[in-house]
């Protein structure tokens, strides 16, 4: 975390702020309408959808038995790593990298759907197995720019953030 000091007086220790800004964030609905307006647009773009699609799959698939199995594997994909009910899933070899590290699988310049529905519109058969290894459910690169848009307005109202100064030595 950037240096910062509460807007009301200068915290001693990194704990310190923390639990400064955590009170402050509790006393405040904040955080609650960030999280419900990122999942509104995790819906809108149909992120939730994939995530309900990829967890039936798993089971579907019987890749995973049990509801923990299924959570640990989902996590997985999409925070982009391997995970053995993913099978040959390795998100370093599947498409091309994009600025958050997301992946974008393409077919002759264009993007390829990776969604269950796009699969069955297709005049090839639906494959759950390739679904699960091809699946990209990694949170897209602009809801987590609004993420952190949202978060740092809600910060900027509590604390003076140091490192926040844009070019001209303007504050964002």
């Amino acid at each position: 975390m950037p240096s910062s000091t509460p807007a009301g007086g200068a915290s001693a220790t990194p704990d310190a702020l923390e639990s400064d800004l955590l009170t402050k964030l509790s006393a405040t609905s904040a955080l609650e309408d960030l999280q419900e307006s990122l999942l509104s647009s995790l819906h809108r773009v149909g992120w939730t959808e994939k995530i309900t699609s990829l967890a039936t799959e798993l089971l579907r698939a019987g890749r995973c038995e049990t509801f923990d199995d299924v959570m640990e594997a989902v996590v997985a994909s999409a925070e982009g790593r391997t995970h053995p009910a993913l099978g040959s899933k390795n998100s370093k070899q599947n498409g091309e990298s994009t600025s958050n590290g997301t992946k974008e699988t393409k077919s002759n310049g264009t993007k390829k759907g990776n969604d269950a529905a796009n699969n069955s519109n297709s005049n090839t058969p639906y494959d759950p197995v390739k679904y699960i290894e091809e699946v990209d459910v990694r949170i897209p690169e602009p809801i987590v720019d609004e993420g952190v848009r949202g978060l740092k307005d809600i910060l900027r109202e509590m604390v003076d953030l140091e490192d926040e100064n844009t070019s001209n030595g303007d504050k964002k």
